[in-house]
């Protein structure tokens, strides 16, 4: 029992005396933190100073100054075209193939059927056909004169005889042809007369419907007298050569048939003769 006294004694005082020390070490860990400008790990950055950042050079301003920029001017060697409606220039297309000297707006005439619109309007829109006299009648306002006009003439004429007329405020005309007239193909062909013009139509169209060539016939060229012409044209008669309505094409028998029409009453009696001599 002594000697349990002894012991409790000896621990107690003990723990009297290291009561101090194990208080002093509630600081240890702010002791042991490292300052702040060391990095706690070895792959860290150190941060900067406030001297570092004076130092540092500062960020490069944006430019106050405008900027402007403008388009590549459009080359002048003719190989590429503007494509869009947006660019200053509008695309053009050459057509190859037709003879230069054929026009490309087709000027109405007698025995053209037109088909007239007036936006809005029905009992003034339907078909007409050119008279003999050249003139077209449609409802309000009677005649129109349309021969040798174009399309887009007539349209103009149209509108302004409802306009003057006192019928229309601002009307909108439409005129498309329907029907064209007729051409006539005559000479050497197996079938010369009149046929219906079909869109486009060449040469070698126009003599097919007639058809074909006759054994006398020259197939490398033909005559054209346009509509209002009183002489014909010799043209290559191939694809290049359109036909117009209204055209009158003839064809030719070739040289040699044309020698031997003329020799043909002076070689007959003399064959007769040499036939009966022998």
């Amino acid at each position: 029992m002594g000697q349990r006294c002894a012991i409790f004694g000896i621990a107690a005082a003990v723990a009297l005396a290291a009561a101090p020390a194990l208080a002093q070490s509630t600081d240890t860990p702010a002791r042991l933190s490292p300052p702040p400008d060391v990095p706690r790990y070895a792959t860290m950055i150190p941060p900067a100073t406030d001297d570092a950042l004076i130092d540092r050079a500062p960020p490069i301003a944006a430019p106050t100054t405008p900027v402007t920029t403008e388009p590549a001017a459009p080359p002048t060697d003719g190989l590429t075209r503007l494509r869009y409606a947006s660019m200053d220039q509008p695309e053009t297309v050459t057509v190859t193939g037709l003879r230069p000297s054929q026009e490309t707006g087709y000027h109405l005439g007698t025995g053209d059927t037109v088909r007239v619109t007036v936006f809005d309007e029905g009992d003034l829109s339907g078909s007409f056909e050119i008279d003999s006299l050249g003139y077209v009648r449609l409802p309000l306002i009677g005649q129109v004169s349309a021969a040798g006009l174009t399309t887009f003439a007539l349209e103009d004429r149209i509108s302004s005889g409802f306009t003057q007329g006192g019928f229309l405020l601002s009307p909108r005309v439409n005129v498309e042809v329907t029907t064209y007239r007729p051409f006539t193909i005559i000479g050497e062909v197996t079938k010369p007369g009149e046929y219906a013009y079909v869109n486009a139509m060449t040469v070698p169209n126009a003599v097919a419907l007639a058809g074909g060539y006759t054994e006398y016939a020259a197939e490398s060229e033909v005559f054209i007298r346009h509509q209002g012409e009183t002489k014909g044209q010799e043209v290559a008669a191939d694809e290049t050569t359109r036909i117009r309505p209204g055209d009158v094409v003839r064809v030719e028998r070739s040289t040699y048939w044309s020698v031997m029409t003329i020799l043909s009453p002076l070689i007959s009696p003399v064959a007769t003769a040499v036939y009966l001599l022998k």
